[in-house]
């Protein structure tokens, strides 16, 4: 194997391990590239080690009330669902189906969908058994792209995502940030 073919292999390789996130050379940013955007985090973001099941990768916000995950999901032209289909699966993760607090930001022709939900969250897999914690947020983020659309979603309890809505909310428009 020449060198050119070894060092794309490795590349390759370091790619899937990570899931796409690798922290920006040029300030230490964490980054991540979603569908056709790449994702940047500012103050108290930092890649996570580990993605979830099905997610392109994840960032860890630490903020006053303790570290929240935001994982990003993107599956592709036509799959992932609507943004309708989407909040309301959010919504039906929360005992009740809260409704959502929703925001709509326009960037070009692309729009973000951001929604925030509270209430009982029901923690775990999507066929399974499902564990209740009270006083619970979640912060969701659709990001509208012809390539598919990437999903955000961080959760955890109500007072710490409350405390990271505008770094969350930044970090889901970072792709479209002037530079």
């Amino acid at each position: 194997m020449n060198t050119t073919a070894l060092i794309i292999s490795f590349s390759i390789l370091v790619s899937c391990i990570c899931g796409g996130t690798l922290p920006a050379q040029d300030t230490g940013a964490p980054s991540l590239k979603a569908g056709a955007f790449t994702f940047t985090g500012a103050k108290n973001w930092k890649a996570k080690a580990e993605k979830r099941a099905m997610s392109t990768g994840g960032m860890t916000y630490t903020g006053k009330g303790g570290p929240l995950d935001a994982d990003f999901y993107h599956f592709g032209t036509g799959a992932g669902g609507s943004v309708e289909a989407n909040i309301a699966r959010w919504q039906g993760q929360f005992e009740g189906k809260p409704k959502p607090k929703e925001e709509t930001l326009k960037f070009g022709d692309v729009s973000i969908h951001f929604i925030s939900l509270e209430g009982t969250f029901l923690s775990g897999r999507p066929v399974g058994p499902k564990k209740a914690l009270k006083d619970q947020a979640m912060l969701g983020a659709i990001v509208e792209s012809k390539s598919g659309h990437v999903f955000v979603k961080l959760v955890g309890a109500k007072k710490s995502v409350d405390q990271a809505v505008e770094a969350f909310k930044a970090l889901c428009i970072s792709p479209f940030k002037k530079k």
